[in-house]
């Protein structure tokens, strides 16, 4: 043999071979002869007639005689891959990379360097945030703890019996508190309703009315007749003079405050007094009502505290108590709660700029002298409206207003004809607006 044979020899001998008869030979090379010639580019993508397609290798040897012989060196003989059919590989489609991906990978990049920036602002401002909380939690127990034992020396009366009137004037956006100031001269002393004036906070219109009921007005007092409108007080305490207010000018009244002569001057001094303009006339009656009751039933001197003239005075307790109770300067009793109504304007802005130091003082000499049917929780609630006071105006009104009256003597006395109507209307426009 020669070295050329050889070298074939020794490049087949790993290969595996299958015979194939001369005759499929034949065969195979007639099929391929008769094939058209290939189509250039041009009409590759015109239809070309259905030619026959070429026998499958695998149906060329059914049936042929070798098929089922043992064939010599055959070394993959019986391997799974012998009768498959070629699948050449499919071309991998190439990575879609996009702009949008590189650019949220960016974005995403800047957003943890952006959270590694921010972490430490965030925790001090939480810290910040809880530090403020908790320093609020522990105000408002203080004032919450301070404001009900206040509240708990007062004197509390449970609402007693009442005859209520059906249809009287009520909203939820009107709270009012009576206002009571007895001419009593001690604690056991219960006297009469000398003031009767109704103080109401209208969340609404952010205005603080004070109006006040004439002592003179002729009213029908429940299961007592016609009166005058104080003489409600000395016959049923606090409740029937609700009642009577009820009834006859139809206002919606559950809640009251009962001062006496010794509470009202110490409700003044301790907001540290009130300076008002006052003539040389009142400057006078100041001095007589002084030296008639007020300083001997304060225990003082019988000239003590006594004012020298009018003027822009710097009053005390003693001294705005005796002002408030002027009767004969000027227009008699109309003049008398118009005065009282701007000493209680003028307590109320002093409430509003309330220093902490005079809680000490209303808590030990105000406060046992004040009598009252509201419960704790509602004073408590009362109490976080204050301050709120500061921006609410102040209003004052009279009634009966001005020509909704008449003077008239009665058995009782000199009486004043009201036109219960006509002073409803004016209610409910001034202190119940919206």
């Amino acid at each position: 043999m020669s070295d050329r044979n050889k070298s074939n020899n020794s490049d087949n001998q790993d290969t595996a071979t299958t015979y194939i008869p001369p005759e499929i030979r034949q065969q195979y090379r007639q099929t391929y002869q008769n094939r058209p010639p290939k189509q250039n580019q041009a009409s590759a993508n015109t239809q070309r007639p259905a030619q026959p397609r070429p026998i499958h290798t695998q149906q060329l040897y059914q049936n042929q005689p070798y098929q089922n012989q043992p064939y010599q060196n055959q070394p993959y003989q019986n391997q799974p891959y012998q009768n498959q059919q070629y699948q050449p590989p499919q071309p991998r489609s190439p990575k879609k990379t996009t702009k949008k991906k590189k650019s949220s990978s960016a974005s995403s990049s800047v957003k943890k360097k952006k959270k590694k920036h921010k972490s430490p602002l965030r925790k001090l401002l939480f810290r910040i945030l809880m530090t403020a909380f908790i320093i609020l939690l522990i105000v408002f127990g203080i004032y919450s703890c301070a404001v009900f034992n206040l509240i708990g020396k007062m004197d509390y009366s449970e609402t007693g019996e009442r005859s209520r009137t059906s249809g009287a004037l009520s909203e939820s956006y009107v709270r009012s508190v009576l206002v009571i100031g007895t001419d009593g001269r001690s604690d056991t002393d219960a006297g009469r309703s000398d003031t009767m004036m109704l103080v109401s906070l209208n969340s609404s219109t952010k205005t603080t009315n004070i109006t006040s009921f004439m002592r003179d007005c002729y009213v029908e007092i429940p299961n007592y007749g016609w009166n005058k409108l104080n003489a409600s007080y000395s016959y049923g305490g606090a409740e029937l003079l609700m009642d009577t207010i009820e009834h006859n000018f139809g206002i919606k009244i559950d809640d009251y405050v009962c001062v006496n002569f010794v509470s009202f001057a110490n409700i003044i001094d301790s907001v540290g007094g009130i300076d008002i303009d006052i003539t040389d006339d009142e400057a006078k009656e100041i001095n007589t009502i002084l030296q008639a009751e007020v300083n001997s039933l304060m225990g003082d001197d019988t000239l003590a505290d006594l004012l020298k003239k009018g003027g822009k005075l710097h009053l005390n307790g003693k001294q705005a108590l005796s002002y408030s109770r002027i009767r004969y300067v000027g227009n008699a009793d109309f003049e008398r709660t118009e005065r009282q109504r701007k000493v209680t304007e003028l307590v109320l802005n002093k409430i509003k700029s309330f220093a902490p130091s005079a809680i000490s003082n209303i808590s030990e000499s105000v406060l046992p002298n004040i009598t009252t049917n509201m419960t704790s929780n509602e004073l408590y609630m009362l109490s976080l409206r204050v301050p709120f006071l500061t921006q609410y105006e102040t209003k004052q009104l009279q009634i009966p207003a001005d020509s909704t009256y008449y003077g008239a003597d009665y058995d009782v006395g000199n009486v004043l004809v009201v036109d219960f109507d006509s002073n409803y209307n004016i209610i409910k426009q001034n202190v119940f607006a919206k």
